[in-house]
């Protein structure tokens, strides 16, 4: 991923996907324009073939442009990236009309398709469509981007204050668990400092990163299950079924450990006999999932609290947001187990 290009408002125009609407709103431009037209049934037919040869040479050919120069209008801010984009889509629509009324034609390879009486007012009509249409797009594109900062930044926000206050019921529980083994076993009780002492080394380092991979989660995942072993000992079986995911893969940081941690909470704790979590990951179509489900322990000993809506709809909204709607989080309860499953595009570090 080239984070340094998402600072501009300008999307990626080298994706598929993004080509595909370049496609489908030069198609429509090219319908419109032909609709308003006073035509009959076969001249609106060919008077759109022409529209929307010319559309679509003119969409095309900026977006391949601006795919090309993606790396160099990242390097300015949002007014110089918007002011050469502009620029660009109206040399091009200057290019493609002289093409189209005088070179091709001129060569053979297209039929006359303007008077020469025209070519001014075809000229002047094509460029002021282009511009008013390119500055339409580029001030939905620029609010749209404004949009998503506001929201990633109220999703950092939300993260950082849940990584800042870290569950004071795991930190007390883990310092009870070691002030009770210092004086049985202070080895183990070293080791256990050692293990808490990584894990939030391990939370702070993934701080500031919009997006982490897999295998750095599920070591976070792993610190934190150290030390609940130790804490539940047999009370709490953990089975791992992951090894058909790619641990390149990039999801939001503190996205698994969380659901680890409100299995333990409120599945496994709460029960006398204890409890399973299970973690699994699927490869799906055009992306990956990603599963945590605990047992459920006797109805007058679950816990319900409201901040674990808020962890799971900050969470939502996390996974929502860093891939512009792709990812989302189901929860439901199947043949008595607890399940929440992470459903994310597969992305790796470009």
């Amino acid at each position: 991923m080239n984070l340094k290009a998402e600072k501009i408002f300008l999307p990626d125009f080298c994706s598929v996907r993004m080509l595909l609407v370049v496609f489908f709103l030069a198609e429509l431009l090219a319908f419109l324009l032909t609709l308003a037209a006073d035509t009959s049934a076969l001249g609106f037919l060919s008077e759109f073939g022409v529209r929307s040869l010319l559309a679509l040479w003119i969409a095309l050919m900026s977006a391949a442009c601006l795919c090309l120069l993606k790396e160099k209008l990242a390097r300015g801010n949002d007014f110089v990236a918007g002011l050469a984009a502009f620029s660009i889509i109206q040399l091009i629509s200057v290019l493609v009309c002289w093409l189209v009324v005088e070179a091709l034609p001129n060569a053979g390879l297209l039929l006359l398709l303007v008077e020469p009486a025209q070519k001014t007012e075809f000229y002047w009509r094509t460029i002021g469509i282009s511009s008013l249409v390119s500055l339409a797009i580029l001030r939905y594109l620029f609010v749209l981007h404004q949009w998503r900062q506001q929201v990633e930044a109220q999703a950092a926000a939300s993260l950082d204050a849940l990584q800042a206050r870290m569950r004071p019921h795991f930190l007390f529980n883990s310092l009870n668990t070691i002030a009770s083994l210092t004086r049985i076993d202070p080895g183990l009780a070293e080791e256990l400092v050692e293990d808490l002492a990584e894990l939030i080394r391990a939370s702070m380092l993934v701080d500031h990163a919009r997006l982490v991979r897999l295998e750095e989660e599920i070591k976070l995942v792993n610190l934190y299950l150290a030390i609940e072993f130790h804490r539940l000992d047999e009370r709490l079986k953990v089975s791992w079924d992951i090894d058909d995911v790619p641990k390149d893969a990039l999801l939001p940081p503190l996205s698994l450990q969380p659901l680890v941690e409100n299995a333990i909470y409120h599945g496994v704790e709460p029960d006398p006999n204890g409890g399973e979590i299970v973690i699994k990951g699927a490869r799906a179509i055009g992306g990956i999932v990603l599963s945590v489900s605990n047992t459920l322990p006797p109805d007058g000993t679950r816990r319900q609290r409201k901040g674990n809506q808020v962890a799971m709809a900050n969470l939502a909204a996390r996974i929502a947001g860093c891939f512009e709607g792709n990812g989302r989080i189901d929860r439901y309860v199947k043949e008595g187990n607890y399940h929440v499953d992470i459903m994310i595009p597969y992305q790796v570090v470009s």
